[in-house]
């Protein structure tokens, strides 16, 4: 089952404690494990350290969470700010402008900045200030 290979029983109940709450111990867990709180729930469940009652609370619970933080719309990142995290603005900047100037090639500049089309890089000259 693949839940026991990203969460080994053994391992889970080491880092068990007592004295926090199931909503903590999720959170808490499943940054240990890297898996959902969903995961964790549920080899909490498989293993009977949580009864059916309050694991079917808690599971509803947790999905709204879950699903309040999607309907939320957050799509995921940025194109651009994670393109300047990349390269950094210093760079972007300057290469932007020696493309423009006719110094770069845009084939060049495109394959630094990992882009593909014109309008992606006119909108990240207007990010880094070159382009009005």
């Amino acid at each position: 089952m693949a839940a026991e290979l990203l969460v080994p029983i053994e391992v889970l109940r080491s880092h068990i404690r007592e004295d926090e709450s199931i909503t903590k111990s999720l959170s808490r867990l499943a940054r240990i494990f890297k898996v959902s709180t969903l995961v964790i729930l549920l080899r909490f469940w498989e293993e009977g350290l949580i009864a059916q009652d309050d694991f079917d609370l808690t599971w509803k619970s947790e999905l709204d969470r879950l699903q309040k933080y999607v309907r939320a719309g957050d799509s995921g990142g940025n194109f651009y700010r994670t393109t300047l995290t990349r390269v950094s603005p210093r760079f972007a900047r300057a290469l932007v402008s020696h493309t423009l100037e006719g110094q770069t090639l845009y084939r060049d500049a495109f394959r630094m900045l990992g882009i593909q089309r014109t309008a992606t890089f006119e909108q990240l000259a207007r990010e880094v200030g070159v382009a009005g």
